[in-house]
């Protein structure tokens, strides 16, 4: 009969509990002020956008979006002419279309930093 250790092996790759407990990080979100900066970045098949808006009280702001950005947009959608924070969720970019049909895309923010007031 022959012993198999299984264990031996999923110690040394799992770690202990300390070591997990370590790598958990909670990303705490910055409140959007209006009038604060916030720089954006979201995914798109294209590739990665990136853009900043300023926050307001009204919401659905227009994020300027960096040149490579708005050529990877119109790549994608060539009727493209802008893209806005969602109204209602804040976590998902709407791209504006010259021609809206019954869709709108939308992405979801994949990083939100908030660099203060702009001057």
């Amino acid at each position: 009969m022959t012993v198999i250790d299984i264990l031996g092996d999923q110690e040394e790759t799992l770690g202990t509990a300390e070591d997990l407990r370590e790598e958990i990080v909670v990303e705490v979100m910055q409140p959007e002020i209006s009038g604060s900066l916030i720089k954006i970045e979201f995914e798109t098949s294209a590739g990665l956008c990136r853009g900043h808006y300023l926050a307001s009280d009204l919401g659905h702001e227009e994020i300027n979006l960096d040149p490579d950005s708005l050529d990877i947009l119109k790549a994608l959608y060539p009727s493209c002419n802008g893209a806005f924070i969602h109204q209602m969720n804040r976590d998902w970019v709407e791209i504006s279309l010259e021609s809206e049909g019954n869709v709108i895309p939308e992405y979801k923010i994949y990083s939100r930093v908030v660099t203060g007031t702009a001057a």
